[in-house]
């Protein structure tokens, strides 16, 4: 007889979510794996279509000095020419497609783990701030009219799991996201550099509703959640601070209620 074992409700609500996540990255990876290759082949065509329309549009130009000179009757060739000016813009258009499908399926890549993300031992902050932006594209423009990335030039590369500073940075981002009452309210990104400390510093800082007093103790706390009608766990700032802490930095939070909140990280360069 198999042995049974009791999980309390809440626990295993908890777990029924983590699940969840589990399948959905497994079934997220095979779906940028069957899309990969028919999308490259639609951005080739696309190319191809786009080199085929400029020689024959050129064919045409050839063509209309030809029979204009000629004394005999020709054919109009204004409608087919009007149709072969507007295929650049339709043809660019397929192009643009293409190249945004394939950034999403990038994206699915590096939420699965099977990115270049997730190959790399250094962290390019700004560029991974610049990749999540991106990423977050849809969530951004439904949420805010005002989100901003101030981030310093040259910020020196750390050493690091990028993969995991990807999870931080898109976890700020949520949070910052969810806490705002309107879309007049605004999300700010900066990075700086610090010579003298020799560290790199990155401030998340929104125009939300802020923190409770009474709940700021347990922020970091795991499953602790003031946001469950959005479908999230209360995982965010736990898993950011421990990913932070195992790269030798720290994680900073000040927020005052009804104005904002600003989430610090700085980071070792070495």
């Amino acid at each position: 007889m198999p042995l049974l074992t009791e999980v309390p409700v809440h626990a295993f609500e908890h777990l029924l979510r983590l699940n969840r996540v589990n399948n959905q990255a497994f079934f997220l990876n095979e779906f940028s794996h069957i899309f990969k290759n028919p999308l490259n082949s639609i951005q080739l065509a696309s190319d191809l279509l786009k080199s085929y329309t400029q020689d024959i549009n050129a064919r045409f130009d050839e063509l209309s000095d030809l029979i204009t000179e000629l004394p005999l009757c020709h054919p109009d060739l204004a409608p087919i020419q009007s149709v072969l000016a507007d295929m650049p813009q339709v043809i660019q258009g397929i192009s643009d497609s293409a190249f945004r499908l394939n950034l999403l399926v990038s994206w699915l890549s590096e939420f699965t783990g099977r990115g270049a993300v997730a190959r790399s031992h250094e962290v390019d902050l700004n560029g991974l701030i610049s990749l999540c932006a991106t990423m977050a594209e849809h969530q951004i423009s439904l949420h805010t009219d005002s989100f901003t990335l101030d981030l310093e030039p040259n910020l020196p590369v750390l050493p690091g799991n990028a993969e995991q500073m990807l999870q931080v940075v898109l976890n700020l981002l949520m949070n910052a996201l969810l806490s705002l009452n309107d879309r007049s309210c605004a999300v700010i990104f900066t990075t700086s550099f610090d010579p003298a400390t020799g560290s790199v510093s990155m401030c998340v800082q929104d125009e939300g509703v802020g923190i409770p007093i009474d709940i700021f103790p347990t922020v970091l706390e795991p499953f602790f959640t003031t946001w469950q009608a959005h479908g999230c766990m209360g995982l965010g700032l736990t898993v950011a601070d421990q990913i932070i802490r195992n790269h030798g930095g720290e994680l900073f939070i000040d927020s005052e209620p009804g104005k904002g909140t600003s989430v610090i990280v700085s980071l070792p360069v070495q």
